[in-house]
């Protein structure tokens, strides 16, 4: 009847003895494997146009729907090299599983994933994350 009790005691005094694996995080952060799939970016090419040719292969891969664009033509190449360019691209976070797929399927290298793992919004509601271009563009992190 304290058998129980006695081998209970023991498991719980051997780990009071090994190493603590929390994170002290904000003050710590984590090192995340190099093929760690975090926030996506939207590059450019070295004139500084967009490298999107809004081809809509990575909306049509996306097994959640969590990407969405509206291409537009650019006959002028002002914002792309190909003569047609993303006027509307936007992430759903609350949506988005992470997987990949977008970056994977497209065919230019438009799209990546960071390993920026810090993508949290205050407030309520669903709206701050849902993440437009002019977000995706933007340079963060050290990037």
């Amino acid at each position: 009847m304290i058998w129980p009790l006695i081998k209970g005691l023991s498991v719980t005094f051997c780990h009071l003895f090994k190493p603590h694996v929390t994170v002290k995080y904000p003050y710590e952060r984590r090192e995340v494997s190099e093929r760690y799939r975090g926030r996506h970016v939207l590059r450019r090419d070295e004139d500084g146009r967009e490298r999107c040719c809004a081809c809509g292969l990575c909306e049509e891969v996306c097994p959640a729907g969590a990407i969405k664009l509206y291409g537009k033509e650019d006959p002028e190449f002002k914002y792309s090299d190909v003569g047609k360019y993303a006027e509307y691209y936007a992430i759903d976070y609350a949506r988005c599983i992470f997987c990949g797929l977008c970056v994977d399927a497209c065919p230019r290298g438009a799209i990546e994933m960071t390993q920026d793992y810090e993508l949290a919004v205050p407030g309520p509601g669903r709206a701050p994350l849902l993440k437009t271009k002019e977000w995706l563009l933007e340079k963060r992190g050290g990037e």
